[in-house]
């Protein structure tokens, strides 16, 4: 029986293979990566001020991840961001204190063609994150600092990661 159920998953395997290559499908993090495909395209790519000082980390974290040989001198896109911001509090005591808190972090972007002025991919990431409020407010606001820090780092990674794999779509496999 174990023998008949080993067979069966082998002969899975082999039809899966062929019919997953005829789909389009590649593999994301693999040789045809979009990290690998995509670094020439991410580099002409102008990230647009975003405002506010949360707006700014996410630009330069966007900035550290798509330009390997600096700025583009003449882009081929824009990428315009919208970011928000939402806290909310949890773990509410019987004294009505807070020990917790949630923020959530979303960015709506568009990529816009440089020459035409047509949106050519429009998305939105999103990263929730949470933090500890603690008696003493300084390690409240280190603990708040660092829960920002890591979410637009998560939204940094989420927008490269899906801006990349805009631009290792196929352009046939669209029509």
């Amino acid at each position: 029986m174990r023998r008949q159920s080993s067979i069966a998953a082998l002969a899975a395997l082999a039809l899966l293979g062929p019919a997953l290559s005829g789909c389009g499908f590649r593999p994301v993090y693999g040789s045809y990566s979009a990290a690998a495909v995509s670094g020439a395209e991410l580099g002409q790519v102008a990230i647009e001020p975003i405002g506010e000082r949360n707006g700014q980390v996410l630009r330069n974290l966007l900035i550290d991840r798509f330009y390997a040989d600096g700025r583009p001198a003449s882009p081929s896109h824009r990428l315009l961001i919208r970011l928000a911001a939402t806290e909310e509090d949890l773990g509410i005591r019987r004294d009505a204190t807070a020990t917790r808190a949630r923020i959530r972090l979303v960015a709506d972007y568009e990529l816009v063609d440089g020459t035409t002025g047509q949106t050519v991919y429009r998305s939105f990431s999103r990263a929730v994150v949470s933090y500890n409020l603690l008696e003493a407010q300084y390690a409240t606001l280190v603990a708040e600092q660092d829960a920002y820090e890591r979410g637009l780092t998560e939204l940094a990674e989420d927008i490269r990661t899906r801006i990349a794999l805009f631009f290792t779509r196929d352009p046939a496999s669209e029509e």
